[in-house]
């Protein structure tokens, strides 16, 4: 069972649409005060992390999760609890304390992030709308459910399992390179990346007792995380 949306629906469509509106005016204000000059690329960054949350958001993935089952509640609150921090420490090292600042332009660093980050966005978004492909309703039910042989021969599922994470690690990754923080880069691999494997083998005993043999003959031939170049197909 998942909790995608993938039925319009208007109501929450004009909601995700005016909160959008309010953080794109929320970051705009705060970077133009607090940097000026150098908020050029800060904002747009966070233009297209809020655009990217608004259609997470509208479909119902849940917060940098797969959205392929119901994330556990407690390793989505742990993983929440080190992603809203880890942003904070961003912005305010780039702005204000610069304790951890990569020792190269910060506009080289910036774009090469921009980059990256982009490049996750896209693994994200592209995974979201092959996944809401696969899936059907209930009848007689509002339940989703996951076409369990569409699924796992889509694309992005062909090159390795959990392409979502994947372009979350991704994300967070080219977060850090926009702000040039090392110290972000530390902390996305001894804490960030070790909470994406949780959540990761989390989801594999979900999926496993969901989908049996389907699965298991599928983990033969498909990387957890890491991409198996050139193996994907529709």
């Amino acid at each position: 069972m998942t909790s995608l949306v993938f039925k319009f629906k208007s109501g929450r469509f004009v909601w995700t649409g005016l909160v959008t509106v309010y953080f794109l005016i929320f970051f705009t204000n705060f970077f133009d005060d607090a940097i000026g000059a150098k908020a050029v690329i800060p904002l747009i960054f966070s233009y297209n992390f809020v655009v990217w949350l608004a259609l997470e958001y509208y479909f119902g993935s849940p917060f940098f999760q797969s959205g392929v089952v119901e994330p556990n509640p407690l390793w989505r609150a742990l993983f929440a609890f080190f992603v809203y921090p880890y942003f904070a420490y961003l912005g305010a090292d780039f702005i204000w304390w610069r304790w951890t600042q990569i020792p190269i332009p910060a506009f080289i660093a910036g774009i090469i992030g921009l980059v990256v980050f982009g490049l996750g966005v896209y693994l994200r978004a592209v995974t979201l709308f092959s996944i809401l492909g696969s899936v059907q309703t209930k009848p007689g039910s509002d339940q989703v459910l996951i076409l369990t042989k569409k699924m796992l021969n889509l694309k992005w599922q062909r090159v390795c399992r959990h392409p979502r994470y994947l372009g979350t690690l991704i994300q967070l990754l080219g977060a850090a390179l926009v702000f040039n923080s090392y110290g972000g880069l530390i902390l996305l691999l001894i804490l960030g990346l070790p909470l994406i494997i949780i959540q990761v083998r989390y989801e594999e005993r979900v999926l496993r007792n969901q989908m049996k043999t389907d699965y298991e003959r599928y983990c033969q031939t498909v990387p957890l995380l890491l991409p198996k170049l050139g193996s994907g197909q529709e």
